[in-house]
């Protein structure tokens, strides 16, 4: 089968995404269709969150303050709430886009595309995935809370849906699942076609783009926001979510930038009840695995959380 053109308009759609804001500074200034960034600041993503979905009140993001040490009990502490992971339904991840983390990208990839098919059309059949396409500029904040929210009901079918609104009135978000195919046939190519044609609607819902740059210039924010969605900022958003596979949690992440989501394994509390930390325990694990240990002399990485507040 052929890949997709898709898979095949450029190596890294992150690194080209950045290529093209990097080489267009001059127009940093200016207003711009692009969507504006959101800064990694709870308070923002809570805003959008809110706006877009119709969070209930009870729900919000928090910043994972620490990403664990070696022992059980030394785990992740939320602010300004402590947290069970059963109250959680998602997790973002802010982090610097470095040659180190470009190149194991491009290995992950090619990984990717050899593994086992069947896996990835259960996997995207079990998520909504959507691509980060170019007219979003630098909104991959959006894209990432977007991920979180979409997919946030899978794993916890106990907790509030966070689409339904008491009023009956269908959220911004979903009014624009909806309107998206979501069950794609069992060719691989259709999954990549489907992936795009989610990024294309979302990028052209006037609705979604009014709220996201009103959160990204909330009063909440703790540094200027660009006056253009194509400043170049040499960061980048990724969501993890906890999702059921064969009666397993398993943590998948959700890039708008990758072919697929990403299966990370199952939590390690799957058979432990009173583990109630463990999906996000496994999501600093790969977090510390896969990009922190690429760049150990780096600070500028960051994690939040979608919890219910205790």
């Amino acid at each position: 089968m052929m890949p997709s053109t898709s898979e095949n308009e450029e190596e890294d759609r992150l690194k080209d995404i950045h290529h093209h804001l990097s080489t267009n500074k001059s127009s940093s200034n200016a207003p711009s269709a692009s969507w504006l960034p959101l800064e990694s600041n709870p308070a923002i993503f809570t805003s959008y969150a809110e706006n877009t979905s119709h969070l209930p009140q009870t729900w919000e993001f928090v910043d994972v303050l620490g990403f664990g040490g070696g022992a059980k009990d030394d785990l992740l502490l939320l602010s300004p709430t402590e947290s069970k992971s059963d109250t959680v339904a998602g997790a973002i991840f802010l982090f610097p886009t470095t040659d180190a983390i470009y190149t194991e990208r491009g290995v992950q990839k090619a990984r990717l595309r050899k593994h086992n098919q069947r896996h990835h059309d259960v996997l995207s059949r079990n998520v909504f995935h959507l691509e980060q396409v170019k007219g979003f500029g630098n909104a991959c904040g959006t894209i990432a809370a977007t991920h979180v929210l979409l997919n946030s009901g899978l794993a916890l079918p106990d907790i509030p849906d966070p689409f339904n609104d008491s009023g009956g009135t269908a959220s911004p978000l979903s009014v624009y699942k909806k309107s998206c195919i979501n069950t794609p046939d069992s060719v691989d190519q259709d999954h990549d076609r489907l992936r795009r044609q989610r990024g294309e609607m979302l990028v052209h819902t006037q609705e979604l783009h009014n709220i996201s740059d009103s959160s990204a210039q909330n009063t909440a924010s703790q540094t200027q926001c660009p006056q253009s969605g194509d400043t170049y900022l040499g960061h980048h958003y990724c969501a993890f979510v906890p999702v059921k596979i064969d009666g397993n949690i398993h943590v998948v992440e959700l890039d708008g930038t990758k072919i697929r989501p990403i299966d990370h394994g199952m939590i390690d509390g799957n058979n432990n009840s009173d583990d109630n930390n463990a999906f996000l325990r496994a999501v600093a694990n790969v977090v510390k695995r896969e990009w922190m240990a690429l760049e150990p002399n780096r600070i500028d990485f960051s994690l939040m959380a979608l919890v219910k507040k205790a």
